[in-house]
């Protein structure tokens, strides 16, 4: 029995896993002759010039920044049902911008206003958003949760499921997308006495994997801002 238990521990936390992209190495800038700043924010089609001018540009960013956050997806998360699902939705808010805030790199992160938010969303139009809200940077976001339905043939009360957070974070300055995160969690739900129903029982996990996963992702920018180059600041 122990050896079962000690499987099935492992599938869950393998399943479980972050990736983000890679920051540039300080190489990559060492030509100085190479382009400076990016013309235009407009359609690139086969114009070599401004490709390459996204190629070689570095961000850089203030020493402290301020973060819009927008959500993408419109995934329902029962926020009204009842006391306990408005608890849970603002403890996941909650945490993931306590975390963004921790770093020293960053004065204030805070979600996009809402009458700030174009409808399409477009590079350029969410740009624009975000710098009317003097935002440094923009991070976009979306979830996304699936459940394994063989799970409910050998107990109709549990399910195992997981949710994924993608996120990219962009420099509003420049357009520039300098990190992109996809972070999923594996959960396992089990109804309660005190639940409703099943549905209820799931939506419940489902809050603690995105939760648990948008933490990831606040590490990985964190991670990120403590290594970009700093505006007006000389290499060492």
């Amino acid at each position: 029995m122990k050896k079962i238990i000690i499987i099935s521990l492992s599938i869950l936390l393998g399943a479980c896993s972050t990736v983000g992209s890679h920051d540039r190495p300080s190489s990559y800038y060492a030509n100085d002759s190479k382009p400076k700043g990016l013309a235009s924010d407009s359609l690139l089609g086969e114009n070599d010039q401004k490709i390459n001018e996204l190629l070689y540009y570095q961000v850089k960013l203030p020493p402290k920044n301020r973060i819009a956050i927008l959500k993408l997806s419109q995934d329902n998360h029962w926020k009204f049902y009842s006391n306990d699902f408005t608890s849970l939705t603002t403890s996941l808010v909650d945490g993931f911008i306590s975390e963004l805030r921790s770093s020293n790199k960053v004065y204030d992160a805070s979600f996009l206003p809402a009458m700030l938010v174009p409808e399409k969303r477009t590079v350029p139009t969410l740009r624009e958003a975000a710098a009317r809200f003097q935002a440094d940077l923009l991070l976009a976001y979306r979830t996304s949760c699936n459940s394994y339905n063989k799970y409910r043939f050998i107990d109709p009360n549990e399910t195992k499921a997981y949710c994924s957070v993608e996120a990219i974070l962009l420099d509003v300055r420049s357009g520039i997308i300098t990190k992109s995160v996809v972070s999923t969690q594996d959960f396992v739900a089990k109804k309660q006495k005190e639940d409703v129903n099943f549905s209820e029982t799931v939506k419940k996990a489902e809050l603690e994997a995105i939760s648990k996963s948008l933490l990831e992702v606040a590490k990985q920018v964190n991670n990120f801002l403590s290594n970009v180059a700093v505006i007006g600041k000389i290499p060492n």
